[in-house]
């Protein structure tokens, strides 16, 4: 008989149950791997890879990453952190964003906070929207970096909410992202501690005021000489 045909060339060979156990570790360790590697490059990073459970989405020439909403449960303030690259040549302008219905409030850094490598070179933050100049990045939430501020919006973590940002060139993108409280992974984080800047007057308010101004003092003045001239117009 042919050896061809035999049962020791013809059966498949099988791991042994050391073998599998291998293979199964193997396993493990490798579909561990990409989320250990986004744990290792921290939720603080100003990294553009996306990590897990983040909302990402791309509108215009922006590419908008790791998107939470982050909320301190005792005062029930909240902000919206998350990366935002302009990979065109011209900058372009967040002028709206909207979490759970809510507006945000552009908040410049905290006062004293140092600037971080997360806000790019021209990146500008102004009551009527964030500037992003082109091939910049900014991570909103970030140590230095400006904030996106909801105070009150009722955002509730361990739920998923509707995040809207309204860009001046590329137009709105809509992501749905996680309600986190500031604890755990997320505890470097702080609602509280934004301050929206200060909007400069337009120049009829500043008129306005310097008009008002001058008739003050005049009226004043007026009313020191009608005073000077009583005593003598009784006499």
């Amino acid at each position: 008989m042919s050896s061809l045909h035999s049962p020791s060339t013809t059966r498949r060979s099988t791991p042994t149950r050391r073998g599998r156990a291998g293979l199964a570790a193997t396993a493990v360790v490798l579909a561990a791997a990409p989320f250990a590697a986004a744990c290792g490059a921290g939720f603080n990073s100003a990294s553009e890879d996306v990590k897990p459970n983040a909302a990402a989405g791309t509108v215009g020439d922006l590419r908008v990453n790791n998107v939470w909403v982050i909320v301190d449960q005792n005062s029930g303030t909240a902000e919206v952190i998350g990366a935002v690259t302009n990979t065109g040549d011209a900058q372009d302008q967040l002028t709206a964003a909207t979490a759970g219905g809510s507006d945000v409030t552009f908040a410049a850094a905290p006062a004293g906070s140092a600037g971080g490598e997360s806000t790019g070179k021209g990146v500008t933050v102004a009551a009527d929207g964030v500037t992003v100049p082109g091939g910049e990045s900014v991570s909103f939430g970030e140590q230095g970096s400006p904030g996106l501020s909801i105070v009150g919006g009722g955002l509730v973590p361990g739920h998923f909410t509707t995040v809207k940002l309204t860009f001046a060139q590329a137009g709105t993108l809509t992501l749905t992202a996680e309600v986190e409280p500031d604890t755990g992974l997320f505890v470097g984080y702080d609602p509280n501690t934004y301050q929206s800047p200060s909007p400069s007057p337009s120049p009829s308010e500043a008129n306005s005021a310097s008009a008002s101004a001058s008739a003050s003092a005049s009226s004043s003045a007026s009313a020191s000489a009608s005073a000077s001239a009583s005593p003598s117009a009784s006499k």
